[in-house]
Formats: C-alpha cells, structure tokens, sequence
C-alpha cells in the first residue's frame, strides 16, 4: 500500500466535471493506497465527505476573493490562475506535511496547484492537467493574455521529477508543442449511473446540460437563446439541467414555453439518454467537455461546435454533429432524425470502445 499526498484546488464533490473526476479519482486510488487529502475551500463550499478509512483529509486551506488577491500581490509577475492559492505559508505548512511523512507520491490536482509542486522537494510528484490554460486564454479576452499565460504556465508545469498526466492526445500534442513538456494520457472517469442509463424512448425534446456558473457555458448559452431559439421549431421542447443558472437568463426563458429549467438534478442521465440530442453551444474553454462524454455513453448524439468535441477520440465523430454557426443549429435542431436502435448501437459502441486507462493504474503499478 503506497501513502499518497493529494492536493487539489477545489472541493472534491459532484458540483463540477473536474471536482467529480478528483471524486473517483480519491475513491479509486483508496482502494489500494493510503491517500492524505489537502483541497481549498470557500466559506459557502461544503466539506467533503470521507467515504473511505483509508483517505484522511489533514489540512484545509481557507478560500476567499480577499485573500486570492493578497496572493496575487505578493507573487505579480506570474498569471493571477497560478497564483491565487499560493502564498509562503502554506508553503511551509505542505512542506512540514511532507517532511514529517513519508509518501510515495505527491499528486497536484489542476494547474492551480501546480505553483507549490516548484518548491516541494520529492523524487515522485505526478501533475494533472485538466486542459492547457494558455489555449484557454487565447480564445477570450481576444488573446491577449496569451503570451503572459504560456510563460506562466511553462514556469510552473516543467520542474524535474514531475510526472504530467492530460485527459486528450490533443492535449498531450499541446503541452509538447508550446513547452516541450511530455505527458501520458489517462481517461475520464464515466460515473455509474451514466453506464447504467439505457435509451428506453425519444422524447420530442433537446438537453443542455452543464454548470451554468462557468462563464464558457453560460455564455454559450445566451448565444443559443438570442440567435437560435427563436428559429426553432415551436412544437420542439428544450430542458436546461444544471445548477447556477443566473436569474436574468431564468427570466428570458419564460418568453419561450417550449424552454424549461430543472435545475440540479441527482441523476439526469435517462432524461438525456432519452432525448433526441444534447446541445453543447461552445465558443470558449479547452480541454475535453466530460457532458460529452457522459450524452455518448447515454446513448445520446451531441450538436455542438468543434470546441465541444475537442479531444474526444475520432472513433465517435460520426455521433457528433458539428455546428459552429446558428443556421446549422437550426437547421439540425429542426430536422434531427433518430431511432431508438440507434441510440442503443451508440451506448454499445461507445462503451466498447471508450479508453478506461486510468491514472490509478498508473500510480498502483
């Protein structure tokens, strides 16, 4: 049984496709190993829960927009993203973690993290990368932090003994090109109760599906309501799942009564399984979009932009519907044909042929 240090950025949970990938990714290490948890947290995070005797959660370290500026002003010279959880002291407080136990590995959740892995001196320090923040930047803001970005990044993602995990060869490629840093390729983590949804019906309805409160989502989405929803088909209905969804937006959508908001829900994978397609209006962010992969596995095409299908392996590309303009939106939103055979077939392909190497394989051989 190997004893690992894992520090992440965030709360471990189901809020979010990177919290719930650091989620399994616990679970799934605590099987085999001891695992010592360290994560930031804002006041109005809840804890998480330990659901394993092998997992300890032996610091916490107090989030807040004050004290991630403070951060910011004693550290200016690098991009604020790689910055604001950093600060001397709790520096010294991992360092002391470290220096008083003996770990086989320490492992850095998000590029948030990847700052203190510069200054923590161990043989065996493994770095997860949940998408290349410089490509991130150089779609917003019209790139103008790009080149800030990419030297910040450089700085804290190359450092001996760091071993750099991506989700994407896309992503792989990219770290390679921009900082000659290699990395190795590890899977999402498909939540069970997505494997267990089957396709049962087809509704006459489309899903979106995301946390609204990120901004590449939300924005997304105003972009769907003011240039595509009004061209749609009357009798089309249209259910938005998620938390966060700001009041302004809730209060467009009560102009159109073919639109509803359900809100968060526990498990909203039939209701995509049995839709005619998940909607994904992306125009921003990097990385693999997980609500992607979660709509395949449910036996669910996607209509979205080349953005949303950034990464996902090419064996799927013929159950994702390119439309980076509003017309191709409505047209195939207007015109999409599907039968439940083929839902079906796709779960069957989807599941035989998704890549289940994990990083924990990794770590426990």
């Amino acid at each position: 049984m190997k004893k690992i240090l894992y520090i992440t950025a965030f709360v471990p949970s189901r809020s979010g496709a990177g919290e719930n990938f650091s989620l399994h990714l616990i679970d799934d290490l605590s099987r085999n190993n001891s695992v010592d948890l360290v994560y930031f947290k804002y006041s109005n995070n809840k804890n998480y829960i330990t659901e394993s005797p092998n997992v300890s959660v032996i610091w916490i370290f107090k989030n807040s927009t004050f004290i991630k500026l403070l951060n910011y002003l004693m550290c200016p010279f690098l991009f604020p993203l790689f910055v604001v959880r950093f600060n001397l002291g709790r520096l010294l407080i991992l360092k002391k973690i470290i220096r008083n136990k003996s770990y086989d590995l320490v492992l850095f959740d998000f590029s948030q993290t990847f700052l203190f892995s510069k200054f923590l001196d161990h043989p065996n320090k493994v770095l997860i990368s949940h998408d290349v923040i410089a490509q991130r930047y150089s779609r917003i803001y019209a790139g103008v932090f790009m080149p800030f970005v990419r030297l910040s990044e450089r700085l804290v993602i190359k450092n001996r003994n760091n071993k750099v995990f991506t989700f994407s060869q896309k992503d792989k490629h990219l770290l390679k090109n921009l900082y000659l840093v290699d990395s190795e390729v590890t899977c999402l983590y498909i939540d069970d109760i997505v494997i267990k949804s089957r396709p049962k019906n087809i509704g006459n309805y489309y899903v979106f599906f995301a946390n609204w409160k990120r901004r590449d989502n939300l924005s997304g989405l105003k972009w769907f309501i003011k240039y595509v929803l009004p061209e749609v088909k009357n009798d089309i209905e249209f259910k938005i799942v998620g938390c966060g969804l700001q009041n302004s937006v809730r209060e467009l959508l009560l102009e159109y009564p073919n639109v509803e908001y359900l809100g968060f829900i526990d498990d909203p994978y039939q209701l995509i399984s049995n839709s005619r397609a998940l909607l994904s209006p992306l125009f921003t962010g990097a990385g693999v979009k997980v609500k992607v992969l979660e709509s395949l596995a449910s036996g669910t095409h996607v209509i979205g932009t080349e953005i949303s299908f950034e990464g996902i392996p090419s064996e799927f590309e013929d159950f994702m519907l390119v439309a980076n303009y509003a017309e191709y939106f409505i047209s195939l939103i207007n015109n999409f044909q599907i039968d439940l055979n083929e839902k079906i077939n796709l779960k069957k392909i989807f599941m035989k042929n998704y890549n289940q190497h994990t990083l924990s394989e990794y770590i426990n051989s």
